[in-house]
């Protein structure tokens, strides 16, 4: 085993025994496009750069969201739209140091996704006690991401890329498969099997018995794989990290079907930390 695999495993295994766990209350939901058809977000006037908060509603009741504007450098630039990490607190820790726009020039307008359930730690742990929650807080990001790319398409003329880290790279994926309107998409640590990641994975230590013994539902909501392979994936750059023990590389490549992965030899934990590599990755969709 790697010493990335070691790493992941001394995480995931501090994290799990602390952490309240998945679905421990709820393991029924309705699918991610039930729940799109549910999400309304007032979405507000931008006027500049700075947070936004809103507030969706949802099937689970009204959701906390936000997003920020972190960097406008005009209408004929590119735009990157960041979808963070699962229980990331603050939401901009991974954002800030892959796009460190203040010290490095990032030649591209900037914005960033707080998920339902990140305002902090507790905020998730309740957060993710049912799937119905879960499924939810997807839709809402995902819902949140096209009322950006309709803005940017109101204001703008740049190329308009989705990008996110683990959970934020599922999110990515699913606006690609229900609404595919951004020009390019670069998941990050993530695949189509969400379900692999919660119910095999090292990550399901997080998960509750209860799902794990039961585990249709969440397969039923929380796989991707065929609505996927049923778009053209051309504008997909999917980097998957070979040593990953959350989101699994053989499992999650194989879900992307024909579309071409790139990949590096990190873990889960390694990969989210090599910032630089990621940045790359995503910067590369602008070339």
């Amino acid at each position: 085993m790697s010493i990335h695999s070691l790493i992941d495993n001394a995480a995931v295994g501090l994290g799990a025994k602390f952490m309240p766990k998945y679905f421990r209350e709820g393991i029924e939901s309705e699918s991610i496009a039930e729940n799109l058809t549910n999400v309304l977000i007032d979405f507000p006037q931008v006027t500049g750069e700075g947070d936004y908060e809103l507030l969706a509603d949802t099937l689970v009741g009204k959701l906390n969201i936000a997003f920020r504007l972190a960097q406008w450098i005009d209408e004929s630039h590119p735009t990157i739209i960041y979808h963070h990490g699962a229980s990331e607190t603050p939401f901009d820790y991974g954002f800030n140091r892959i796009f460190p726009y203040k010290k490095v020039d990032i030649p591209a307008n900037l914005f960033l996704i707080r998920a339902p359930f990140h305002r902090n730690m507790k905020d998730f742990q309740q957060g993710i006690r049912t799937l119905a929650n879960v499924t939810a807080m997807l839709a809402v990001s995902v819902r949140l991401i096209e009322h950006l790319v309709e803005f940017l398409k109101r204001n703008s003329g740049g190329k308009i890329i989705v990008t996110g880290t683990s959970l934020g790279g599922f999110v990515a994926n699913l606006h690609h498969i229900h609404y595919n309107s951004a020009d390019y998409y670069a998941p990050l640590l993530a695949g189509l099997r969400m379900d692999d990641a919660y119910l095999r994975s090292l990550y399901s230590r997080a998960t509750a018995q209860k799902a794990k013994d039961n585990p249709a539902g969440i397969e039923k909501v929380l796989n991707f794989e065929q609505d996927f392979c049923a778009r053209e994936s051309d504008n997909v750059s999917p980097l998957l990290a070979i040593h990953d023990q959350l989101v699994r590389y053989e499992q999650q490549k194989a879900s992307y079907g024909s579309c071409p992965v790139k990949t590096i030899a990190r873990g889960h934990t390694t990969g989210a930390l090599a910032y630089k590599q990621l940045r790359e990755h995503v910067l590369k969709c602008l070339d």
